[in-house]
């Protein structure tokens, strides 16, 4: 029972007969869970929600709603419940359960409430804070890549190539996206750096 569980939960693929099946009965879903199996359920939880992946070549954390309804098939409610309960067993572990949104679609992920090293080196961080910098100054206008230039290059602080190679890899990552010619700030950037951090960034970046 277990492995069946295990299966369900962490695979997201839903095959044409399955997808028939669905659509010719109705399901019925659980109003609780009982508590023999919730157990089993947050450490799979844990397991998918500290997950970081490829989608549409951005990297992403933890899972969609959309994926645990479809994994766990429970109806939205009780999956909310569940979380909600799920939030407060991982606090004491020093994690978060932190929601956020990608393309309007909910999505869920684990953080540690504790230091974690970051993935970006001295100088890519150095871009990513030139970016918060001249985001926070104007907060709903994406900043073109020309302006990144003028703050790094034409000072002589970097190289083009470097910014340009920063600058997708920031995007891979799932920290700054495209908009209208420019960039603004993706769901990764907002999860790490709180509105506390980027204020801090922007006024450390006005002073330099």
């Amino acid at each position: 029972m277990e492995e069946q569980f295990h299966e369900e939960l962490t695979s997201f693929e839903v095959d044409e007969e399955d997808e028939e099946d669905e659509n010719n009965h109705v399901i019925q879903l659980p109003a609780t869970i009982a508590d023999s199996d919730k157990g089993e359920l947050f450490k799979e939880l844990t397991t998918i929600l500290s997950r970081k992946w490829m989608k549409d070549r951005t990297m992403v954390f933890g899972c969609s709603e959309m994926d645990l309804l479809l994994a766990t098939r429970f109806d939205i409610g009780t999956l909310r419940d569940t979380l909600e309960e799920y939030k407060v067993f991982v606090e004491v572990l020093g994690l978060e359960v932190v929601e956020y949104e990608i393309k309007g679609e909910q999505w869920y992920c684990l953080r540690s409430n504790f230091y974690a090293p970051s993935e970006l080196e001295k100088g890519e961080l150095a871009v990513l804070g030139t970016i918060i910098g001249l985001v926070e100054e104007k907060p709903n206008k994406p900043i073109k890549t020309e302006k990144i230039k003028e703050r790094l290059v034409l000072t002589g602080k970097m190289k083009e190539y470097f910014v340009e190679n920063t600058l997708r890899k920031l995007a891979r990552q799932g920290y700054i996206e495209r908009k209208q010619n420019g960039w603004q700030y993706n769901y990764r950037l907002r999860i790490e750096f709180g509105d506390k951090e980027r204020k801090k960034i922007a006024a450390e970046f006005r002073r330099i």
